[in-house]
């Protein structure tokens, strides 16, 4: 398969890649059908990300259909369509326990596709822990729509978050 791979600092590679296989029994396979580019592919391409992996598929942003799933997922099965989360998490470290998925401490967690494993800059990629990290798509809704659910939508809905933006702030009068 074809991947965006993180060469070094400031090369990005197009490169051909073996289609990734289970690994454990909590992975799954999914079949990337788009993807976009997050502002973070370019910071490791800058260097401004140490902990990348160089020969990394690139990617944490992206929708497909589940093609294989590990003995232990629950939540998906082969053909549906899904978002990927940007953060992969075990569940039951110290963090994860506490609501702090991006700080999880397992190797496969927190921001680990696209920096530290293979990401979704890709024909297909593995996703650990996939039934904390795939959600189904709605039949109603299309892929260019559910693709801003994850990093695009979370990034948005914090900073007006922070920002402690009211309705008083949103609200405008018809003229």
């Amino acid at each position: 398969m074809l991947a965006y791979t993180y060469i070094e600092q400031g090369k990005f590679e197009l490169r051909e890649k073996p289609i990734p296989e289970i690994k454990d029994s909590r992975d799954a396979i999914v079949r990337v059908t788009l993807g976009s580019i997050c502002s973070s592919d370019l910071h490791i391409k800058h260097g401004s990300v140490p902990r990348a992996v160089s020969g990394i598929t690139v990617g944490h942003e992206m929708v497909g259909v589940v093609e294989k799933v590990g003995a232990d997922v629950t939540v998906v099965k082969p053909g549906d369509r899904v978002t990927v989360n940007v953060e992969t998490f075990c569940g039951e470290c110290f963090f994860c326990r506490r609501g702090y998925v991006n700080n999880c401490t397992d190797p496969n967690g927190g921001w680990a596709l696209g920096c530290r494993i293979d990401g979704g800059q890709a024909e297909y990629v593995r996703v650990p822990y996939a039934d904390r990290g795939l959600n189904h798509i709605p039949d109603t809704v299309s892929d260019e729509q559910a693709l801003l659910v994850g990093d695009v939508l979370a990034t948005g809905f914090w900073a007006a978050r922070i920002s402690e933006i009211t309705e008083d702030d949103t609200h405008r009068e018809s003229k």
